[in-house]
């Protein structure tokens, strides 16, 4: 039998840093685990004491490792990488070179050793909405362009979509890096119990048939044109059900955003329109997606939505926004809005809230295929 490829996830995150990039990785495994069991490679998870590795043991992966990078032999060998370094002799001692594979990458000469490193760049928004990026992010990102230009030009960079692979060419006409494509997936449970529903209606105080909204509170992701288009509708009385909104209320990026939302719902006497649920289990959460009226994506930016793909999923109906890679994304079961359009989004509200849409049913297992095929060319399995 061949030697199983040895692929080095780095798995940071926590659900306070980034809960998309969780759930991003977790589906990653979870398309990985459905190839041959001969071609299955060995992971190896890089973690920290905050991420969560509940979610990845869950998934019962048969080929992997957990390796904490701040662990005192992790330690020893990240402290010799920079005398390496020091000494000029990175491309020279190599470490981790038992490894065929990393991703995402990152601008480390720690990874030189690894045979592959493929980087990921989830999307472009910091070139169209630079006021809601803190200067260590933008930093953060003018190196990593800088390391894939001068250090690292033969190595593969995934992105998300078209419309971000034309964003890099527009922003960024000096990367040469070979460029894949991975359009992720969403892996429903098959053990989602949805008549639930009550329950978790009860848990969260939904007393009226909803609308649902599931996106960090972060400036681009565009509650606020939701809240007024209730506003809206309240004011001509024909508010008729309440809006949902999962996420964490505290994040790296959105404490002041949020604080403008809550002063809106109460300015406007909309909190009995409004239902904040705060951070959600990840069964809850595809529950209440699948029995709201309609899920929402009101975001003004994104590389590939992880909302939409849950409702792609959950064969649930969508109301989106039309940015580009919103309508790259999906064309059946959605209606599309103008992002900056509380009006027109509050009929389509008005409208579903009293007509239910009908749904196209569709079978999600060719999306996941598609999905998987892209991995496999992206690690050459």
């Amino acid at each position: 039998m061949a030697t199983r490829k040895k692929i080095v996830f780095p798995y940071y995150n926590s659900y306070y840093t980034s809960t998309a990039i969780i759930i991003y990785q977790t589906n990653i495994l979870k398309s990985l685990n459905l190839l041959d069991d001969a071609i299955k490679p060995e992971i190896y998870i890089w973690h920290t004491h905050q991420s969560p590795l509940q979610e990845i043991q869950a998934i019962q992966y048969p080929y992997i490792h957990y390796i904490n990078i701040k662990s005192l032999g992790f330690r020893i060998k990240k402290a010799l990488s920079k005398m390496v370094d020091v000494f000029g002799l990175s491309k020279t001692i190599l470490f981790n070179t038992k490894y065929d594979c990393i991703y995402p990458a990152y601008q480390d000469n720690f990874l030189n050793g690894i045979k592959e490193r493929i980087y990921w760049k989830a999307d472009f928004q910091e070139n169209y909405f630079p006021q809601y990026i803190t200067a260590v992010e933008m930093n953060w990102v003018k190196a990593f362009f800088k390391h894939l230009q001068n250090n690292d030009s033969l190595s593969t960079l995934v992105l998300s979509s078209y419309d971000c692979k034309n964003d890099l060419e527009k922003f960024y006409p000096e990367i040469k890096n070979p460029v894949k494509l991975f359009r992720f997936v969403s892996h429903i449970p098959k053990q989602l119990n949805f008549e639930n529903i009550t329950t978790i209606q009860q848990k969260f105080n939904i007393t009226l048939p909803y609308f649902i909204v599931c996106n960090q509170y972060w400036p681009h992701k565009n509650h606020l044109v939701v809240l007024k288009a209730i506003h809206q509708l309240k004011q001509e009385n024909k508010l008729n059900f309440q809006v949902v909104f999962t996420g964490k209320t505290s994040s790296i990026r959105g404490n002041e955003y949020f604080t403008k939302l809550k002063n809106f719902i109460t300015e406007n006497n909309l909190a009995n329109d409004i239902v904040i649920t705060d951070f959600v289990e990840r069964n809850e959460q595809l529950i209440l997606m699948k029995k709201a009226l309609a899920i929402v994506q009101p975001t003004t930016f994104e590389g590939w939505s992880t909302v939409i793909e849950d409702g792609k999923a959950l064969n649930q109906y969508v109301i989106a926004s039309n940015i580009k890679v919103n309508m790259e994304q999906i064309q059946e079961n959605v209606s599309f809005f103008n992002a900056e359009d509380s009006n027109e989004l509050s009929k389509i509200l008005a409208n579903f809230s009293t007509n239910k849409p009908v749904i196209q049913i569709k079978e999600y297992s060719k999306n996941i295929e598609d999905s998987l095929q892209d991995l496999k060319v992206i690690f050459s399995l």
